[in-house]
């Protein structure tokens, strides 16, 4: 093949690469999307072979060679695919579910990293192409909105307590983790940009993650009620925040007079994050008594009411009123896991439900399932070693995004924080949310691999 035809033939395959990672973060926590998916995951693996197959042109996105260090991200998640593997084959306690487990999502875990792993080399090469990939997520939300105004048009009511149980996503917490990593990923790029063009207005770029933020914020808050996800949001939106603003105050000082561009650009966020909290406070009362509520719900031995709700009830604060049901359950299933791992430091095996197989050894009475963290309900299935090597990709992203001069590299530091937050608050710690873990692990280590901004466009 000329040169000129294999050149074109990469950028076709490129492209193509881009938009099924784009469609995959699109569809990932929509429901009734299992088919799409497998059908993506496999044409994605296939692309992702024939654009390895070109190694001349992977050498011109790659400046340098890269070390053995740079990957250590995806060669924990190799580790981690290793291990459960043989704990199918040394530890399990439920070879049937385990063995189905490593057939669907496991698979589709592996497929999906090595997918997000070549996507990185490509987005990689310039932050404009990353934009892309993230307006698959800003798609789902939208189709969320429409749906969300067809209910209330039905419906003639603003706020619908139960609407997340038939919205698109079909729960709170697929809202949660798309909504998050698409905050996450657009803070991290509009950093980047504005801090190297020295605070400049993009109109394009701040408008675009203005829609997207807003949309998704008035999700968290209004569409579907969620404390979680707008706290997360929150805590990324606010790191921006603070970010921004310490680079502008320095280029301020620095050139001596007052721009007001920079203030526009920083106040706006901060109205928006003081809007969303009163919006979120005056629908979920959560918040009132929330540490009297954690305090009495980490008592598990002596306050015995999380085993079985319908049976016990909820127990009451020390000034008369009940907890808050979520804020008890959550904490009291928390701390249950972890005294469950340290009882079980190998894991069960399966991503769903080890908490409520492992508890009852414990707890004969308890019938819960999840412990709503993700990493517990992870370090259950898995273990000790499981936790060790996926929560060491992550955190070897953070390392290698403070050294890389790649200028992806705020992105990678932004969406892997909010990766951490989300899935310490969250459960979603099964089926598709750890497939779209690990294709961010291996899209994260990979963008991370260019090293000479200046070059890119």
């Amino acid at each position: 093949m000329k040169p000129f035809e294999s050149n074109r033939f990469f950028s076709a395959l490129s492209v193509v690469m881009i938009f099924i990672s784009s469609v995959l973060l699109a569809i990932w926590s929509i429901k009734n999307t299992i088919a799409l998916r497998n059908i993506l995951l496999i044409s994605g693996v296939v692309i992702g072979l024939l654009i390895l197959k070109n190694n001349r042109r992977l050498t011109q996105l790659i400046p340098n060679r890269p070390t053995f260090s740079q990957f250590t991200p995806l060669i924990l998640s190799a580790c981690m695919f290793i291990w459960v593997l043989l704990h199918f084959l040394f530890f399990s306690q439920d070879e049937a579910l385990q063995i189905q487990e490593l057939r669907s999502t496991w698979l589709r875990v592996v497929q999906a990293c090595f997918i997000g792993g070549v996507t990185g080399l490509i987005v990689g090469a310039t932050l404009n192409r990353s934009k892309f990939l993230w307006l698959g997520i800003f798609s789902s939300f939208l189709y969320l909105l429409f749906d969300y105004i067809g209910a209330h048009i039905d419906s003639g009511l603003f706020f619908m307590p139960d609407y997340y149980f038939s919205s698109p996503f079909g729960n709170k917490i697929n809202t949660v983790l798309m909504g998050n990593i698409f905050i996450a990923a657009i803070c991290g790029s509009s950093a980047y940009t504005l801090t190297q063009n020295h605070i400049k207005l993009h109109v394009t770029t701040y408008l675009y993650w203005l829609a997207g933020v807003i949309a998704i914020l008035f999700c968290f808050t209004t569409v579907i009620d969620t404390r979680n996800g707008i706290g997360v949001a929150l805590i990324l939106i606010g790191a921006w925040f603070l970010y921004i603003g310490a680079i502008a105050l320095k280029h301020q000082f620095d050139a001596r007079k007052f721009n007001t561009k920079a203030v526009f650009i920083t106040v706006i966020p901060l109205l928006l994050i003081i809007f969303f909290i009163q919006q979120h406070l005056s629908i979920n009362r959560g918040w009132i008594h929330f540490v009297d509520d954690i305090s009495l719900a980490v008592q598990i031995k002596d306050v015995p009411n999380w085993q079985d709700i319908k049976k016990y009830g909820y127990p009451k604060l020390s000034s008369g009123e009940m907890v808050y049901p979520n804020n008890y359950e959550r904490a009291a299933w928390a701390t249950a896991g972890i005294e469950s791992i340290s009882q079980n430091p190998l894991g069960y095996g399966l991503l769903e439900h080890s908490l409520g197989r492992v508890i009852r050894q414990t707890y004969p009475e308890s019938v819960i399932q999840s412990s709503h963290s993700a990493w517990i309900d992870y370090g259950l299935a898995f273990g000790l070693p499981g936790l060790i090597f996926t929560l060491g990709a992550l955190i070897s992203i953070l390392r290698l995004a403070t050294r890389s001069l790649s200028p992806n590299r705020l992105i990678a530091i932004w969406v892997t924080m909010g990766l951490l937050i989300t899935f310490t608050v969250a459960e979603v710690s099964s089926k598709h949310a750890i497939e779209i873990l690990f294709f961010c692990i291996g899209l994260l280590n990979t963008m991370l691999l260019a090293k000479s901004p200046e070059k890119f466009e």
